[in-house]
């Protein structure tokens, strides 16, 4: 069982002070030497019994903000997969807004800020490429079999001058 004191101090380290601070915010240290504070915090440290408590209570603060993998993918898809026309609309040469208490939850994660100007509002969404390109790395989706990243090349075929017939991804030799 740890006293007050050790309890504190454990609390103090896991909430981010250096040992020092710890103990001097624990203990009474005013008219101690620098050396010693940092003597004493250290093997107080080192004492089984409150280094337990230290990872009991490491544990249970990283099971509070536990994220995983999936959450981060899913944020990122909510961004990647985002589009002009889920927020505004235009109807009679005017951009109408939609109500944003009718978009679903992943088209509100990827807006940044929604804001009134003097043009006017905006909304603006976190940037789009930088989630494609997040997810491309994460998924390997240009890796080769040795593990190398390749880089698509583009080709566009235009017929007419004004109309885009395809555009084709291949992999370059």
């Amino acid at each position: 069982m740890l006293t007050p004191k050790q309890e504190k101090y454990i609390r103090n380290l896991v909430s981010g002070m250096s040992q020092y601070e710890a103990y001097c915010n624990s203990y009474d240290a005013k008219n101690m030497k620098r050396s010693t504070i940092d003597r004493r915090a250290s093997e107080l440290f080192c004492k089984s019994e409150l280094r337990a408590r230290y990872d009991e209570l490491i544990a249970e603060a990283n099971e509070n903000v536990k994220i995983k993998a999936e959450d981060i993918l899913r944020e990122l898809k909510s961004i990647a997969f985002a589009n002009g026309t889920d927020y505004a609309e235009i109807k009679n040469n005017e951009v109408l807004f939609k109500d944003t208490n009718e978009l679903d939850v992943d088209k509100k994660k990827a807006i940044a800020t929604i804001k009134q100007t003097r043009g006017g509002k905006s909304i603006e969404t976190y940037d789009k490429l930088k989630a494609i390109d997040m997810l491309v790395k994460y998924m390997k989706l240009f890796d080769n079999a040795e593990g190398e990243r390749t880089t698509p090349s583009l080709k566009i075929v235009v017929t007419d001058n004004s109309n885009l017939e395809k555009v084709l991804y291949e992999e370059e030799e």
